[in-house]
């Protein structure tokens, strides 16, 4: 299907070329005028193939869903660290003795308000994606379609045969132009779309399930429809591994109820159709996550520390509106958390203050200084306490959630030593802990240290109260990491 559609773009490109060329002294108007006909002719040609092509697609589609399903089991979402984590940050022996200054964890500030979605005419709808407005056609029918009958194969193919036969290519590119602008990564895109089902079908999950699956379909992703007694369920690819998620495989893929609230834990199992969708789809790719595209709601966090007997206070805005994306991210590996970047809010107010500081430090001092405000400025807990489930933050969940651990604080440290020092930084993972490791210009005797693609890295805990550059927690100083993860 890709390379049929290929074709006929740049078939109809070309007639579009020919059609703009001058008429020359030897190319009579008369042989021109015929010549454009034929090239007219042949566009159209190719163009009715093409559709023929997706109605024959269509029709083999419908036909395998009316018969070909079979019960399909889930399986746990996988655990990232299978070992628990300390229940409280251990203090190094030369902490001061001194209490510190932490300013208390404050009550997270609710979402901002969403809009409700306008209608601006009998086909056209107007919807708020984190501050942007978005607006895209779509077809009446599709706001009074009633899944009627139960939920079974014979219906969802009915369904599909409706979709098909409405006017749904508008609505793909509408919503694919909003995706350029906005430069969304494969995830937004997805709740992109979750959002507009929800203005076409409020508070009918399972008419918007269904409309979710033919559109991310449509638009080329792998999204899996399944059924148990009246409910309907949504499993995605993912080409990375997805934790604390239900999953389950079909034809050697693995697919993930990544898009349902609770992570498919109540999901034992569901009927789906063997049979693949006759073109090639794409599993979602969320190795990054975009942070650029909301309209940024400003919230206040206030940190707190003491260094070198003097308490340094900082007013921290972040964005909220990029919270509440990153809610509905599937758990994916510590790479994705490391590699994302902060919101501009960040950018424009935390790092300033802290740069008043280390420009006027050399790299170690510097190292220690922000080591030691991570170390301080945030209250630590683990995420079964806090949550009852495993999580790792972005950098901007730090500054909203109340606590955070050993994961999260290793990615805010290593962000912050990015972007204030650009000192290469890598996350280490031992049984039960994350920590990082800088490279130094001078690495000093006696420093913790280790060597990853030739380079060698000292230990720089965030996690490990008072403890310098140099210094590892006793339990693992002996012990080779698990992994390195690699920071771009």
């Amino acid at each position: 299907m890709r390379l049929h559609r290929k074709f006929a773009m740049v078939k109809f490109f070309s007639v579009l070329g020919l059609l703009a060329l001058p008429i020359n002294s030897a190319f009579s108007q008369d042989d021109f005028e015929a010549y454009r006909r034929q090239q007219i002719q042949g566009a159209q040609q190719v163009n009715s193939e093409f559709h023929e092509y997706k109605e024959k697609q269509d029709r083999e589609f419908a036909g395998f869903l009316k018969d070909q399903w079979s019960e399909f089991k889930t399986v746990p979402g996988a655990v990232r660290l299978k070992e628990p984590e300390p229940k409280q940050a251990p203090v190094a022996p030369s902490a001061p003795k001194t209490p510190v200054v932490v300013v208390a964890p404050v009550t997270p500030p609710p979402p901002p308000p969403q809009p409700k979605p306008v209608t601006l005419a009998a086909d056209q709808l107007e919807l708020v994606f984190f501050g942007n407005t978005v607006k895209f056609s779509f077809d009446p029918q599709w706001k009074s379609y009633r899944l009627t009958g139960g939920a079974k194969p014979e219906t969802m193919s009915d369904f599909w045969t409706q979709m098909s036969g409405s006017k749904y290519e508008q609505t793909i590119q509408d919503i694919n132009a909003a995706r350029q602008q906005l430069k969304l990564d494969d995830w937004g895109y997805v709740t992109l779309w979750r959002d507009v089902v929800r203005a076409l079908q409020p508070e009918r999950k399972t008419e918007q399930n269904l409309l979710l699956w033919y559109f991310l379909v449509k638009s080329g992703y792998d999204v899996r429809l399944g059924y148990y007694d009246a409910n309907v369920f949504l499993f995605v690819a993912i080409k990375q591994p997805v934790y604390a998620t239900k999953y389950t495989t079909v034809n050697r893929q693995t697919y993930y109820a990544a898009l349902a609230e609770d992570h498919g834990l109540g999901i034992r199992a569901f009927f789906s159709y063997k049979s693949d969708y006759p073109a090639k789809l794409k599993a979602l790719d969320i190795q990054s996550a975009a942070t650029g595209f909301t309209k940024s709601v400003a919230a206040q966090r206030t940190l707190a520390f003491d260094y070198k007997g003097q308490t340094l206070k900082f007013d921290v805005s972040y964005d909220r509106r990029l919270i509440e994306y990153f809610e509905s991210f599937p758990q994916i590996d510590f790479e994705l958390y490391f590699d994302t970047d902060a919101s501009s809010l960040l950018h424009q107010g935390l790092l300033p203050q802290l740069k008043k500081y280390t420009s006027t430090m050399d790299e170690e001092e510097a190292v220690n200084f922000l080591l030691s405000f991570v170390q301080h400025a945030f209250a630590y807990k683990t995420d079964i306490d806090q949550f009852g489930y495993q999580k790792c933050f972005f950098v901007e969940e730090s500054l909203f959630f109340p606590y955070n651990d050993c994961k999260d604080r290793s990615v805010i440290f290593a962000w912050l030593v990015k972007e204030l020092l650009g000192i290469k930084v890598v996350g280490l993972l031992y049984p039960g802990h994350m920590t990082t490791a800088v490279e130094l210009k001078q690495v000093k005797e006696g420093f913790s240290t280790v060597m990853y693609q030739g380079k060698r890295f000292v230990i720089a805990d965030p996690t490990y109260i008072g403890a310098p550059v140099g210094m590892p927690m006793p339990v693992y100083a002996k012990l080779s990491p698990n992994r390195v993860v690699e920071i771009q």
